[in-house]
């Protein structure tokens, strides 16, 4: 039990011994301390304490009779004793004493050659030496402390408590700088020269956000690279074919191509069918496009051949234009956007090359005048001028081997318009753009006069009598909606349409092209109206995409007819369905006829099913017209299932 108690009692009096021992490894701060961070708060937080002794000593609360360096090593030279006062203790004066020495002989020596003598050291040691020589002067034989005058007094010495002298890596050195003898109120810190300098913190740039751009230039479209070939069967004209089609394109920068070549193979006359190839431009209907750049968004911007939903300028002329409506008489065709600088350009249109003929071209100049103000509305105003002419004397082969020709379009139409057009308000994620039209058509020349006056002799209406060259307004406004990085993209357009009699809105659309002599015929009896036209397209993360328009008259009728048109894309929903379709229908006198097909509809419809990333299967619909001999037209079906790859890249 003795031993016991014994080692108990050696253990308590130890304990107090082992707390005062630092534990250099309980301390894991190390592990995720920034150094940097760490060496620039020890410099600050020495420059701070050496600006507070500094104070302390002008305002006499630290006495400034600090020792130097070389003669703080024996205390029991510097002690100084009054004859009216008690011993001073001297510890605390000592550990500034060596806090500050310590801090001056780790100044490195270059540093100390071009920086001034330190004005604070030579104060300190000026003001010690005559308050030592006053101390010695004052010092007299009376009786100090019990001890008679004249006897040595002995000095008493206060042993100072040793405290850790601060590390030379934690307290970096400061001079004082001076320029011609005035002090500076801040100190310079003069760094490690081994330290690495800190890289200079940049502030946190905004995001660019890619402006939306011009509405007019449609949606983004990132459709990449892909050939879709396929083995088909399908009926024409009442005859049975098999064989292959093949549509390539590419898509390298700026540059697109896409090519449809059908090689089919007749069972009935065992042929290969070379009708495609025949009148018009012949084996040119190979090339579905050749395209460079994007409208509205590049300088330089045109696309040749097959041209869908084409619009010039806001579309008070031209809108939802398209050249071809058959399936194999596909005519080439050229789009072009010429942009100089962003301060004006021009604007072209030709329908088809066909040599035989002078089909329909449309030009269209535009300036921005003001883009050079930088100011944010002002320099987005546009304006225009539309000018189009159509002399289409193009014969068309029929199904029973006859052709037919225009007959109004002879002697030539023609066509004007201006427009004006500005961005409202544009944010990263909304677009809202105004503009207005002003069109008129120039349509009573030889075949169309020479017509009026045949009816009129058994027709009296005052309508077919007293026709004039119509013309129509309209005003509107466009909303482009982006968001969320591009997940949800749309366009909302809303349009009021004001015309007069013999006048009809966007008048080159696609039912022009259905037959160019209805289309012209039909101004005869247009009614002065107002009507509302509409469209929305969008696309869902480039995925699904969706659209349509809507060209209604306030009143409806057969006068007054109206127009619709809807299309949808969905590409590889799910990695396995694709469709993509295009509905078209004008002259409605009834919304109910919306969605019958007839010989004023166009529709084409691609379904397929991706078995793999290359194997497909699918079919294609399509409906169109060809022209008869008595010159009108007649409704043609296809459809033509078909199995092949699909493959992008």
């Amino acid at each position: 039990m003795i031993r016991v108690f014994t080692i108990l009692f050696l253990f308590m009096v130890s304990l107090p011994a082992l707390a005062q021992q630092p534990d250099n490894y309980s301390d894991y701060s190390y592990l995720w301390e920034n150094s940097k961070e760490a060496l620039k708060a020890k410099k600050k937080a020495e420059k701070q304490r050496l600006k507070e002794l500094k104070k302390l000593q002008k305002s006499g609360s630290i006495p400034t009779d600090v020792t130097p360096a070389d003669t703080t090593q024996n205390p029991a030279e510097n002690l100084n004793v009054s004859a009216d006062s008690t011993t001073v203790p001297q510890d605390s004066l000592q550990q500034e004493s060596v806090t500050l020495s310590d801090s001056l002989q780790t100044q490195p020596k270059d540093s100390l050659q071009t920086q001034p003598t330190d004005s604070f050291q030579q104060e300190a040691l000026s003001e010690t030496e005559i308050a030592t020589d006053s101390l010695e002067q004052s010092t007299t034989p009376e009786k100090v402390d019990g001890q008679s005058k004249g006897e040595p007094q002995e000095p008493v010495i206060e042993t100072p408590i040793e405290e850790k002298a601060p590390e030379v890596e934690d307290l970096e050195p400061a001079v004082e700088e001076t320029t011609e003898g005035i002090p500076l109120e801040e100190e310079t810190i003069v760094e490690d020269p081994s330290a690495e300098e800190e890289t200079p913190i940049k502030p946190k740039e905004k995001k660019k956000v890619a402006p939306m751009g011009d509405f007019r230039s449609g949606l983004p479209n990132s459709s990449p690279s892909q050939v879709n070939a396929g083995l088909t069967f399908t009926q024409i004209d009442g005859q049975n074919y098999v064989g292959m089609i093949l549509n390539p394109e590419f898509s390298i920068g700026k540059v697109g191509v896409g090519l449809n070549v059908p090689i089919l193979y007749g069972l009935d006359d065992q042929k290969v069918r070379t009708d495609i190839f025949e009148d018009g431009v012949g084996a040119a209907r190979l090339i579905t496009y050749l395209r460079y750049g994007v409208q509205k968004r590049d300088p330089v911007y045109f696309r040749v051949g097959q041209l869908d939903g084409i619009s010039i300028g806001f579309g008070g002329l031209v809108n939802n234009y398209t050249n071809s409506t058959s399936l194999e008489k596909r005519k080439l065709g050229l789009h072009l956007d010429f942009n100089w600088r962003g301060l004006g350009g021009i604007e072209a249109m030709y329908s088809d090359f066909d040599p035989a003929s002078q089909n329909l071209l449309v030009i269209r100049p535009y300036a921005r005048p003001l883009a050079t103000t930088g100011i944010p509305i002002i320099r987005t105003f546009e304006i225009g001028a539309t000018f189009a002419s159509d002399k289409d004397q193009t014969s068309i082969a029929s199904t029973d081997s006859t052709s037919t020709s225009y007959a109004l379009t002879e002697d030539g139409i023609s066509a004007f318009g201006i427009d004006a057009g500005f961005t409202v308000w544009k944010i990263p994620f909304i677009q809202v753009d105004a503009f207005f039209t002003y069109s008129k058509l120039s349509l009573l020349k030889g075949g169309l006069s020479d017509s009026l006056s045949v009816l009129a002799q058994t027709d009296d209406r005052l309508i077919l009598r007293n026709y004039a060259d119509g013309s129509g307004w309209s005003y509107g406004m466009n909303f482009r909606l982006n968001f969320i990085a591009d997940l949800f993209h749309t366009d909302i357009r809303i349009e009021r349409l004001s015309y007069s009699q013999h006048f009809i809105p966007q008048f080159f659309d696609f039912n022009y092209e259905l037959n160019k002599d209805t289309r012209i015929f039909s101004t005869v009896g247009a009614e002065k109206k107002s009507g509302i036209y509409g469209s929305l397209t969008g696309h869902i993360l480039q995925k699904v995409r969706l659209g349509g328009s809507l060209l209604i008259p306030d009143n409806v009728s057969e006068t007054a007819p109206a127009v619709i048109q809807l299309n949808a894309t969905v590409d590889r929903l799910a990695n396995k369905f694709s469709i993509h379709a295009l509905y078209l229908k004008g002259g409605l006198a009834d919304l109910s006829d919306a969605f019958k097909l007839d010989e004023r509809s166009i529709a084409k419809v691609r379904f397929a099913y991706h078995m793999n990333n290359w194997l497909v299967v699918g079919t294609d619909y399509y409906w169109a017209f060809t022209p008869t001999a008595d010159g009108s037209i007649e409704a043609t079906e296809y459809v033509s299932p078909y199995i092949g790859v699909s493959i992008q890249f």
